[in-house]
């Protein structure tokens, strides 16, 4: 049943709480959470129990939280149950059907059109089901940035594990990230851009983005015998050069064979004159 919070708002405070969940077939504790996740002030439980003249005025409704809409799906679901006997998800796995949902929507309709109520209507699912999985929806833009951002590192290591030395393994690593960008990055970049979720994710980035390039400085200190900031600006300015040219792929502005060939030529030319210069002080 389609009900907005300022009906239910109005509800709880013209009648006790059991009696509007009834209507709903619910029960009044069922009722009370969702009213606390919907941001809908409550009687106290004295409320009923006194004289008329004594009873609490009723507040103002605030605003809905945030991705919630003011109008959502109350009470069992029965005419969009499926026949036979209904399957419950466990929570991993409603985790990872919302996430899907929301990804289908970003991709088709673009970010702004995620919201909880969208999310839960492409599962589903009521709106409330949808906040039992995720708090709300920077929450769940997270978990899909740090999803995909998980699946690009996985893939990006099994490929460069392949690698016989380190001049093919960054160009394996480099290759790859590219395709990752072209076929999957407007994804993730989009995600990345929305502030909430920049700023939610800031920290763990840059702890990921460190632990990513210790080795690759260890090799560069270590093989070549490069002081610490010249091996820092090498890896700095070759990274540059891979980050811009996804960025290029992501928004559709070159074709990947242009890119690809460009930026390897770049980040090879950079790795090689690294050798040089560790041969030369080897030598």
């Amino acid at each position: 049943m389609e009900v907005t919070r300022a009906e239910l708002f109005d509800s709880i405070w013209a009648e006790p709480m059991g009696n509007v969940a009834a209507r709903y077939g619910m029960s009044g504790n069922g009722l009370a959470k969702i009213c606390d996740r919907l941001d809908i002030p409550r009687p106290p439980r004295s409320h009923w129990t006194r004289a008329p003249e004594s009873r609490e005025d009723q507040p103002p409704l605030p605003p809905p939280p945030i991705g919630l809409s003011e109008t959502f799906a109350l009470g069992q679901r029965h005419a969009r149950q499926s026949p036979g006997r209904r399957v419950r998800l466990s929570a991993e796995k409603r985790r990872v059907q919302l996430m899907d949902a929301a990804k289908a929507i970003a991709l088709s309709q673009g970010l702004s059109a995620v919201t909880m109520r969208n999310v839960a209507r492409q599962a589903g699912i009521s709106e409330t089901q949808v906040h039992n999985c995720f708090g709300g929806r920077t929450d769940l833009l997270v978990a899909i940035a740090r999803r995909e951002i998980e699946a690009q590192e996985n893939r990006r290591r099994r490929r460069v594990a392949r690698g016989s030395n380190h001049r093919t393994r960054v160009m394996v690593s480099t290759v790859g990230y590219l395709h990752e960008a072209a076929q999957s990055g407007p994804l993730l970049q989009m995600l990345l851009r929305a502030p909430d979720v920049r700023e939610a994710m800031k920290e763990e980035r840059a702890e990921k983005g460190a632990a990513a390039r210790a080795p690759i400085l260890k090799q560069l200190m270590g093989r070549g015998g490069m002081d610490m900031a010249s091996a820092r600006a090498s890896t700095a300015a070759l990274t540059a050069v891979s980050l811009k040219a996804g960025g290029i792929l992501t928004s559709g502005r070159a074709p990947l064979a242009m890119v690809e060939e460009i930026c390897l030529t770049i980040v090879m030319a950079g790795t090689d004159s690294d050798d040089e210069v560790a041969a030369g002080r080897r030598a």
